[in-house]
């Protein structure tokens, strides 16, 4: 099984979850993801879509050197 830390949708996930986490613990952030919500789903789709074009190998979280 590949390595989480090697897989941009568990990166793109991590991302997303930061953000649902700063927006429970700061009000003001949380009522702009919920009047805005349509727009932050549309761009989730795009930066996934995007990710998926644009990488040709494994992306890592953290690249060995």
């Amino acid at each position: 099984m590949k390595s989480i830390f090697k897989s941009k949708t568990a990166a793109l996930s991590f991302i997303t979850t930061v953000a649902g986490a700063v927006s429970f613990f700061i009000p003001e952030v949380g009522e702009w993801v919920s009047e805005s919500s349509a727009i932050i789903l549309a761009l989730l789709g795009v930066v996934g879509f995007a990710l998926r074009l644009a990488t040709k190998e494994k992306v890592s979280l953290f690249p060995s050197e």
